[in-house]
């Protein structure tokens, strides 16, 4: 009984080593919703939200790839040149989409929920 405690407690431990590791290079790209809205990461320092005929930088960002969905936070200004920190949920699908929530109200939960806000589909755009 003690080495079935032991190889569970090891297995538990090693698993967060197989995790998937991502970071802002897997995010490079311009990545597009039906609608129009885009996610445009140029590097890790360029990023732009774009609608429509509008493209904002995010002034900031600061993002947490360790979690699941990752967390990313971003500060942009609004068309009347109001500062606003965003929270938001990032989760890789596969290579070449990215689902994406911003909650407004500046409360993150801890998944996606469809009742804070759109849920967002984003495709890689080469």
């Amino acid at each position: 009984m003690k080495t079935f405690w032991i190889s569970s407690l090891l297995i538990l431990l090693s698993s967060g080593s197989f995790a998937q590791n991502h970071s802002i290079k897997n995010l490079i790209g311009r990545w597009e919703s039906s609608d129009g809205a885009a996610l445009e990461v140029v590097d890790s320092s360029r990023i732009f939200i774009v609608y429509g005929e509008e493209r904002k930088p995010i002034l900031s960002y600061q993002a947490d790839f360790s979690k699941s969905p990752m967390w990313f936070d971003f500060v942009v200004k609004d068309s009347a040149q109001k500062v606003s920190t965003m929270k938001s949920l990032l989760s890789l699908e596969n290579d070449n989409t990215l689902k994406w929530q911003v909650f407004e109200d500046g409360d993150r939960p801890l998944n996606f929920t469809p009742d804070k806000g759109d849920i967002v589909i984003l495709r890689r755009k080469k």
